[in-house]
């Protein structure tokens, strides 16, 4: 008897803890604020033109080996006098040849300091604010046949870059 009154207290308990969990998760919830559908417009970056004799003013092919990669860095950068550039990034280990990586935006040299600022990678607007997109190297030397940049770091590595002809394409 002790033992069915125990179990009809239980059960009785059970229920009220129940109801009552299932009537807190049926109340009324408190509104969110939903996001904004409209995007918001990245920041607009214009472009510098140089001018037209600026020896960087060309298409520039380079292979390197960064530190901690397995493979070969392959770069196509293409320079324009309207300050535009689009660079092409593939990285290739051993036969297997990774997608490329497409970006464009502007690009300018100021007291020997070579600025790449991404505005589109893969044909989308990015954040001009992240500093990802944005990359420098000192200068080392330019001429009509070679570029040779370092990174802007110490013990930034050495990269040689070759002119190539107007239209050329990355090699597969």
């Amino acid at each position: 008897m002790l033992y069915a009154l125990m179990s009809l207290t239980r059960a009785a308990c059970g229920g009220l803890i129940l109801g009552a969990l299932l009537a807190g998760c049926a109340g009324k919830k408190a509104p969110t604020v939903e996001a904004s559908a409209v995007p918001v417009e990245p920041k607009k970056v214009v472009c510098t033109p140089v001018a037209a004799d600026n020896p960087m003013v060309a298409t520039w092919y380079a292979v390197s080996r960064p530190r901690g990669f397995a493979g070969d860095l392959h770069t196509l950068t293409v320079l324009s006098a309207d300050g535009t550039m689009t660079y092409e990034t593939q990285l290739k280990v051993g036969k297997r040849v990774r997608p490329a990586l497409r970006e464009s935006g502007c690009w300018s040299v100021e007291n020997g300091v070579y600025t790449l600022q991404t505005t589109k990678s893969a044909g989308e607007p990015v954040d001009a604010d992240d500093p990802i997109y944005k990359t420098r190297y000192k200068v080392q030397s330019v001429d009509r046949a070679r570029l040779v940049l370092r990174e802007l770091k110490p013990d930034g590595q050495t990269i040689t870059a070759r002119r190539m002809s107007a239209g050329y394409r990355m090699p597969n």
